[in-house]
């Protein structure tokens, strides 16, 4: 009866000690890369950098689980005309969908100019890019027209 309990164990140990082998040998279970965190100032530019219709922009983000959030300005440096809305993304690995609304009555002395926009752009390390597609309503004349290039390029600071 002893030797048969003996047995018992012994393969019992055995079993134990494979399953622990083969798991340290397929490197056990890895934790998966935590969630970018946007949360930050973001400032660059919409358009092409060298043409005349760019603007810059800046960003305030916070973040909250994939959605992420913040005042957004955009301003055209040659006539120094500001646009401050909301700017607005759900982050799904590297990949952020954005929309932007810049209400009436956001841009000093063209108050019933209105901006809005929508895209999409990869985050890599410490820069967004991508494309963000905008339609300006009732802007004529304070100089904030759509860009050349619906590239958004930014730069955490």
């Amino acid at each position: 009866m002893r030797a048969r309990c003996d047995a018992r164990l012994r393969t019992a140990c055995v079993v134990a000690a494979c399953v622990a082998v083969f798991a340290a040998a397929c490197g056990g279970t890895t934790s998966p890369s935590p969630p970018l965190d946007l949360s930050g100032t973001w400032s660059g530019r919409l358009g092409q950098q060298q043409s005349g219709s760019a603007l810059r922009v800046t960003w305030t983000a916070s973040q909250s689980g994939a959605k992420v959030s913040g005042p957004a300005t955009f301003v055209r440096s040659s006539v120094n005309v500001q646009a401050t809305g909301t700017m607005s993304g759900t982050l799904s690995g590297s990949q952020l969908t954005l929309t932007c609304d810049v209400p009436a009555g956001a841009v000093p002395v063209y108050l019933s100019c209105t901006i809005a926009a929508n895209g999409s752009a990869t985050v890599s390390g410490q820069t967004i890019a991508g494309n963000l597609q905008t339609t300006f309503t009732n802007c004529l004349g304070s100089g904030l027209e759509t860009p050349d290039s619906p590239q958004l390029s930014l730069t955490r600071q």
